[in-house]
């Protein structure tokens, strides 16, 4: 990923969690927006990354529409050939289901974050992987 685009999305969550930690609900909605903006601007680009649709999904509220984002951020993973976002969003995915109170289909992309995981380099991504699994199967 270019410099120019992490620095982009990493503002942007800044400002997002500094709203979100002053309870600045209009900051908060106007920086999400500027995600969706930046995202919908990079989508099918050479500047499309799973990082951008990971991180928008983990700042959408609403569940559902979070599922159908990170589903973009597996998707664009998947064609970049980036096996560390694809495991990342199953994870998120996980996560979610999780307070979902759905089980069952916690379980499934944790295995499915599991699976992804498996050629990658980040020790700390595998073992929060296992660790979400180990409690969900306990």
């Amino acid at each position: 990923m270019k410099a120019p685009l992490y620095n982009d999305i990493l503002a942007i969550c800044q400002e997002i969690a500094n709203a979100s930690a002053n309870d600045n609900d209009e900051q908060r909605l106007a920086s999400c927006k500027k995600l969706q903006v930046l995202c919908a601007t990079n989508q099918g680009s050479p500047k499309d990354h799973p990082l951008q649709w990971e991180a928008l999904a983990d700042f959408t509220e609403d569940g559902d529409q979070a599922m159908d984002i990170y589903e973009v951020a597996i998707a664009t993973a998947e064609k970049l050939k980036l096996p560390t976002f694809t495991a990342s969003s199953y994870l998120s995915m996980a996560q979610r289901y999780v307070e979902f109170e759905e089980n069952e289909q916690a379980i499934s992309f944790a295995q499915k974050a599991s699976e992804a995981a498996q050629g990658i380099d980040s020790d700390e991504l595998k073992a929060e992987i296992a660790e979400l699994l180990s409690q969900l199967t306990q």
